[in-house]
């Protein structure tokens, strides 16, 4: 009876000891992530606009919405979803990245962006969107003029 009751003990504290979740180590914090997804999100869909490839686009806008609820980013990617047209996609994506620079100025990101002007898009009334990197990706002509713009504005620098 002794044994069975100091093996119960052993097993109750490896238990107890072995049950406890490890914390995350990473030095981000819950605000942190939330400043983070949404521009995450943001950056992978400006890729699939760069990579002219429609479905992905609408598919990166959908995962874009699960992690943002500000209506100023809503209503474009719901834009970009609905539409399988990378033209129109493209249309949309202006409004969107106009509103996400507002929300990443206002402080809501701690990434280093770069905001990229292409003079030529929408027959030269000229857009701008947000990258990660300096280089410049057009989103708005893909591959047919990828290279087209300059960088105006590093943020969070």
């Amino acid at each position: 009876m002794k044994k069975l009751i100091v093996t119960l003990t052993i097993i109750g504290l490896m238990s107890a000891c072995g049950g406890k979740t490890e914390q995350n180590s990473s030095t981000s914090t819950p605000k942190a992530e939330q400043k983070k997804a949404p521009v995450e999100a943001y950056l992978s869909l400006k890729d699939a606009l760069v990579a002219t490839n429609s479905e992905e686009a609408a598919e990166a806008a959908k995962a874009f919405m699960v992690v943002t609820k500000d209506e100023r980013l809503v209503s474009p990617l719901k834009q970009i979803a609905a539409t399988s047209e990378v033209e129109d996609q493209r249309k949309a994506f202006e409004t969107l990245s106009m509103a996400m620079y507002e929300i990443v100025k206002a402080g809501n990101s701690e990434t280093v962006l770069y905001k990229q002007y292409c003079p030529m898009a929408f027959n030269n009334k000229g857009a701008y969107w947000l990258a990660a990197e300096s280089e410049v990706n057009n989103p708005y002509f893909g591959d047919v003029m990828l290279h087209c713009g300059r960088v105006e504005e590093t943020i969070n620098q």
